[in-house]
């Protein structure tokens, strides 16, 4: 049995939406600037590559699928657990058990939040009723988020 993370340690589920939100952004922006750079919006010919629009939608739609999982899995299980939008809300997620976060951890937890954001967020409506605000995701891959404490550099008057 692991013991429990203090409520003060714990991420506020408004820091949480935070850096889903700001993933969110990051994700449709990248996948915005890959489209354009591969020509795969509005019909556009890709005068790089001469593919028919068929064949670069899938390519593009696989190569884009490819960098999203590698964007939340790689940057969890190699940058502390956070993401983007995580270290912009000052939140990271970490295992329950208190080692680091590995890729396939970070890959079922990536997988589980696709399923719950697909059915109307529900596994992330958990955290609302869960004392340690944790989601379906965090419960299946024994995860909880928490929030990263600021240190701020104190000066010495000379």
């Amino acid at each position: 049995m692991t013991k429990p993370v203090p409520q003060e340690d714990l991420a506020t589920i408004g820091r949480r939406i935070e850096a889903f939100v700001f993933d969110a952004l990051v994700v449709f922006f990248g996948s915005l600037v890959l489209q354009l750079l591969l020509g795969g919006m509005a019909g556009l010919e890709n005068p790089i590559f001469s593919v028919v629009r068929f064949e670069m939608g899938a390519v593009v739609y696989v190569v884009n699928v490819v960098l999203i999982v590698c964007y939340f899995v790689l940057m969890r299980a190699y940058l502390g657990g956070q993401t983007l939008g995580a270290r912009a809300a000052h939140v990271r997620v970490v295992a329950v058990e208190g080692y680091r976060l590995d890729p396939v951890v970070a890959l079922i937890r990536l997988a589980v939040a696709v399923v719950s954001t697909a059915i109307l967020f529900l596994g992330y409506l958990l955290a609302l009723f869960d004392s340690e605000r944790r989601t379906l995701q965090d419960r299946i891959a024994h995860t909880v988020v928490v929030r990263e404490i600021l240190i701020t550099p104190t000066h010495d008057k000379p």
